[in-house]
């Protein structure tokens, strides 16, 4: 079961999300969007529910984790799974680090809305070096939190290239495309 985006944005309203994480998951949600559809125009099939309802809903407990500190990547899985979206709570699951290697030839829901986090800083889009300088202002508070964003930067860089190798533009080109 995937909700559609009325029924995503009312579990948004109802979870009183704060508004900066909401209009940051609506950016999210339409850049995923615009990778899966071009992805799809080359011959992919990018389920296009799944990825709107994920990106809409990755931050869905990040509001009161933010008061918690738990993990709001799992809490959210967790939350919507109960809700009978184990399919969206699994991408959502996946949106800050992906647990495994993926397919070199195949890219996945959960790539793409992982990814499109990661080129959205607040509710605009940018370059993956000013994303992760951002991060590395907000989180990188010790070595350890400094290695992890560093592997995270690296993992994102794997799939910026997949991404756009079968697009054939910059990753650059995201930024006109969301001015």
């Amino acid at each position: 079961m995937i909700p559609n985006r009325e029924e995503c944005l009312k579990l948004i309203q109802e979870r009183g999300m704060l508004d900066h994480i909401v209009n940051h998951s609506l950016k999210v949600a339409e850049v995923a969007l615009f990778i899966s559809k071009e992805l799809n125009r080359r011959g992919h099939s990018i389920d296009l529910r799944l990825v709107e309802a994920a990106a809409l809903l990755h931050d869905f407990t990040k509001t009161e984790c933010l008061r918690t500190r738990e993990d709001h990547a799992l809490t959210g899985s967790k939350a919507l799974a109960g809700m009978g979206f184990e399919r969206v709570g699994a991408v959502v699951r996946e949106h800050i680090r992906l647990s495994k290697k993926r397919s070199p030839f195949r890219v996945s829901e959960e790539e793409i809305v992982n990814y499109a986090d990661k080129r959205v800083k607040h509710d605009q889009v940018v370059t993956l070096e000013e994303r992760f300088e951002d991060l590395r202002e907000r989180y990188g508070k010790n070595p350890k939190a400094i290695e992890l964003l560093e592997n995270l930067k690296e993992s994102t860089l794997e799939i910026e290239k997949k991404i756009f190798s079968i697009l054939e533009i910059d990753p650059n080109d995201l930024l006109s495309n969301f001015k």
